[in-house]
């Protein structure tokens, strides 16, 4: 196996579960976030409310494709890459992922899901644009063409 990619709403849980299963089975991980805080020199919640989401979803598709690529070429052992919560909703991103490894969905409850973001409101910027559910449900349509659904 080589590339799989977690996806699910935000905090989901989709860079603890994928750093775990990564460590336990001598797989590299890499958290798409963290490759565009590391790209852009801050962290997607600031990126977002410094350039907005338009130019946040394009800066992670780049960061997405480049991380593909370097797998590519480096013949990196398989990897999980942990994609944020909206990535697999904009531009061809979720095609784009499903022909390049295999898609696991992390469903976790949506009242699990408002509980952590109720701790750390500041990292999930999105959370606070308007009703959650409605902007849950409207991305589940996309986590759903997943290749594998875990419940946690």
């Amino acid at each position: 196996m080589g590339l799989i990619f977690y996806i699910g709403f935000m905090a989901s849980g989709k860079s603890t579960l994928g750093e775990a299963e990564a460590a336990r089975n001598g797989m590299r991980f890499v958290d798409l976030d963290q490759e565009l805080w590391a790209f852009s020199g801050m962290p997607s919640w600031q990126y977002i409310k410094e350039k907005g989401e338009e130019a946040f979803r394009m800066a992670e598709r780049d960061c997405l494709h480049r991380i593909v690529e370097r797998w590519h070429q480096d013949g990196t052992p398989p990897q999980i890459v942990a994609c944020g919560g909206g990535t697999p909703c904009f531009f061809d991103n979720m095609e784009f992922i499903k022909t390049s490894g295999h898609v696991v969905f992390i469903d976790t409850p949506l009242s699990t899901i408002l509980e952590r973001i109720s701790l750390n409101p500041q990292r999930w910027p999105l959370a606070g644009n308007g009703n959650i559910e409605i902007l849950y449900q409207s991305r589940k349509k996309w986590y759903e063409q997943a290749h594998e659904r875990i419940v946690p």
